[in-house]
């Protein structure tokens, strides 16, 4: 059995291997994690051997085949992805700016899904799959919003926030602040804070027991979000709401001891 401290360094290093960087080896794992090769060459056989990472000719490593496996078994039991894809379409439709599907994962804003802009000149936006911090964002504010305490104290108080542009809110009492009005609007706002001149509203999906699991967000160039601000914060969160009414018909097609009007009485009292 593995060891606590060697479970410990599987996530770091698991970390590692991004979509820029999709490719390492074991000298570069040791001292990007900082633990001795040897330790970065143990952990790096066990992730090859459960299949979450592939060996490479020349002692590369790659992620492996069985992250799809877990992937699918992750979107049979939580299919907010699928839920929210006709949505993303649909908001994209109408305004042809950017959304991106977010989850908060280990502190951060984990990207689902997106769906680009129509517009000449539109928003970019993160990539699937990539990270980003989640107090400069509008969808990580949404997110942090709905933490506990304590949760929100483990991510915001344990190291400086990090500026990104001269907007972003790097004071946690400000940031708390901002957390506060979130809750009371149902929507969260980024004025510039990750980007400069790009402005994002987003808004929190529930699931059938009434727990946020993820949030909707549009970025939009500054010059077009001040003309239609508040339509389009009305729009995300119609925009969630759909998406969390959907859930609720998917988790009371797949339980059937638990009935819609039970399902939807969850969503309300949360709402």
């Amino acid at each position: 059995m593995a060891s606590l401290q060697t479970i410990q360094k599987i996530g770091p290093i698991l970390d590692l291997f991004t979509v820029e960087r999709p490719e390492w080896g074991v000298r570069e794992v040791a001292t990007a994690v900082g633990i001795p090769r040897s330790s970065a060459h143990a952990v790096l056989a066990s992730l090859v051997q459960t299949g979450l990472l592939h060996c490479r000719a020349r002692g590369r490593y790659r992620i492996g085949w069985r992250v799809v496996e877990l992937a699918e078994a992750l979107r049979g039991s939580v299919d907010v992805r699928s839920c929210a894809a006709p949505h993303l379409e649909r908001l994209v439709d109408r305004f042809g700016e950017t959304t991106h599907l977010a989850v908060l994962e280990r502190g951060q804003v984990l990207y689902l899904d997106k769906v680009p802009g129509t517009h000449n000149i539109s928003v970019q936006g993160a990539q699937v799959g990539s990270r980003r911090h989640a107090h400069c964002t509008a969808v990580g504010k949404a997110l942090l919003a709905r933490l506990s305490d304590q949760e929100l104290s483990r991510i915001v108080d344990q190291e400086p926030l990090r500026r990104f542009t001269p907007s972003t809110v790097t004071d946690p009492s400000r940031l708390r602040t901002e957390l506060d009005r979130c809750r009371s609007t149902g929507y969260a706002m980024d004025l510039g804070e990750s980007v400069h001149e790009v402005h994002c509203v987003a808004a929190p999906i529930r699931d059938d027991l009434g727990s946020v699991v993820a949030a909707v967000s549009m970025s939009v160039p500054s010059s077009r979000f001040r003309l239609r601000r508040d339509e389009m914060a009305r729009a995300v969160l119609d925009t969630t709401r759909a998406v969390s009414r959907s859930l609720v018909d998917v988790a009371a097609d797949t339980a059937p001891s638990r009935s819609l009007q039970e399902a939807t009485d969850a969503y309300g009292s949360a709402s």
